[in-house]
């Protein structure tokens, strides 16, 4: 579940900060890894898929797996953070890559 609160997603930002910009910047441009703040993502977007990445890295990519380094609520807070960082625009911000990521609302029967 995305998080919403001002403290977890500032707390969020810190993670990012701290682990995240050196390949993504601090803005979610995308330096060695990829553009964060625009529509297309290449292992998904919404909660759930940045979590998953997050925990589980894209080693083929580079990325590690963070899983051992941070707590399930850590990584809760950092995918909510990144949820954030969509349509910023940042500046100097990498081309997009991937696909354009639409949530599909759930169907209750």
């Amino acid at each position: 579940t995305a998080l919403t609160d001002a403290t977890a997603l500032n707390e969020g930002k810190t993670i990012f900060k701290t682990y995240c910009a050196a390949c993504h910047l601090e803005t979610g441009g995308g330096s060695v890894g990829p553009n964060l703040t625009d529509d297309y993502w290449i292992h998904g977007g919404g909660i759930k898929n940045l979590f998953k990445t997050v925990k589980f890295g894209v080693p083929e990519k580079g990325m590690i797996s963070w899983k051992d380094q941070l707590k399930p609520s850590e990584m809760q807070k950092v995918a909510s953070y990144i949820l954030t960082l969509h349509g910023t625009n940042p500046p100097v911000a990498k081309a997009p890559q991937g696909e354009i990521y639409k949530e599909e609302s759930e169907t209750f029967r």
